[in-house]
C-alpha cells in the first residue's frame, strides 16, 4: 500500500495510538515473577536449597542444627536433611515475621494475605471468625509493638510433611469496636504480652518453599488481649 494514498487523519491517529502505546507500557510496565510474589516470609530464592527431595547429600545445610542428643535438636536435623533450605534461625525469623502479619491481617479483615500464610483448615477458622464479627457490625485495631521471643519447642517429620511448633511472646495492642464506635473489648492504649503456640508445617517434597501456619492456640490469655482462633490438629 502507498502511503501518499493514505488520509492525513488516519496518520494521525496511528501516530497518537503509537504514542499512547508506548507511553502506557512505561507507566505499568509488565508483571514480573517477583511483583507476583505473594508476601508469605518463607518464600526463598530457588537457589537457597532443593525443596525437591531429589538431592541425596548428607552432609548437613549450612545452619543446621548440630546434633546434641535431644529428640528436638535430632529432628530438626532430620528436617534439614529433607529440606536443604531450612535454617532453624531464620525459620525463627521468618516464623517472626509472619507471626506480625497474620495478627495484622486478622484485626485488618485481610483475608487474600490470610490465605497466603494459612494452611486451608486453620484459614476456615480465621474466615468463619471473621464473618462473625462481620455480622455483628464489629470492626478490630490491633498491634504487634514488638516479638520479645519466639523459640522453637517441638518438631516433627512425617513423611513428606514437617511441623515446627514455636512459643511466641509479643507486646500487642488490641481493641474490638462495635458500629457505634465503641470499644467493646480490648484497650488500644494499654498494653499487653501474648503468648501463643503456633505450628508451621511445609512438604519437603514440594518446589514451594513456603511453610504454613497449620495449628494456633493461646499459651497465656490475657483479658485485653486479641485472641486468635485457636486452629488445627497438634503436631
Amino acid at each position: 500500500m502507498n502511503i501518499a494514498n493514505i488520509p492525513a487523519d488516519i496518520l494521525v491517529y496511528a501516530a497518537i495510538a503509537v504514542v499512547l502505546l508506548v507511553w502506557l507500557r512505561g507507566v505499568l510496565g509488565t508483571r514480573s515473577g517477583a511483583e507476583r510474589q505473594r508476601p508469605n516470609p518463607f518464600a526463598v530464592p530457588a537457589d537457597a536449597g532443593s525443596a525437591t527431595g531429589k538431592n541425596v547429600e548428607t552432609a548437613l545445610p549450612r545452619g543446621a542444627p548440630p546434633s546434641s542428643g535431644t529428640p528436638l535438636d535430632a529432628t530438626l536435623v532430620r528436617i534439614a536433611l529433607a529440606d536443604r533450605a531450612f535454617d532453624p534461625a531464620r525459620f525463627v525469623e521468618n516464623a517472626k515475621q509472619a507471626f506480625t502479619m497474620v495478627v495484622t491481617a486478622f484485626a485488618k479483615a485481610d483475608r487474600r494475605t490470610l490465605r497466603d500464610l494459612l494452611s486451608p483448615d486453620v484459614y476456615r477458622s480465621f474466615d468463619s471468625a471473621l464473618a462473625g464479627r462481620e455480622r455483628a457490625g464489629q470492626t478490630a485495631e490491633a498491634e504487634v509493638l514488638s516479638v520479645l521471643d519466639a523459640k522453637i519447642i517441638d518438631a516433627a517429620l512425617d513423611g513428606k510433611t514437617a511441623r515446627v511448633t514455636l512459643r511466641i511472646r509479643a507486646e500487642e495492642t488490641y481493641a474490638l469496636i462495635d458500629s457505634a464506635g465503641k470499644t467493646v473489648a480490648g484497650n488500644a492504649d494499654r498494653v499487653v504480652i501474648m503468648t501463643d503456640v503456633w505450628t508451621f508445617a511445609r512438604d519437603v517434597k514440594s518446589g514451594d518453599p513456603r511453610w504454613f501456619l497449620s495449628e494456633t492456640r493461646d499459651d497465656v490469655k490475657e483479658d485485653d488481649g486479641m485472641t486468635l482462633p485457636e486452629a488445627g490438629t497438634a503436631a
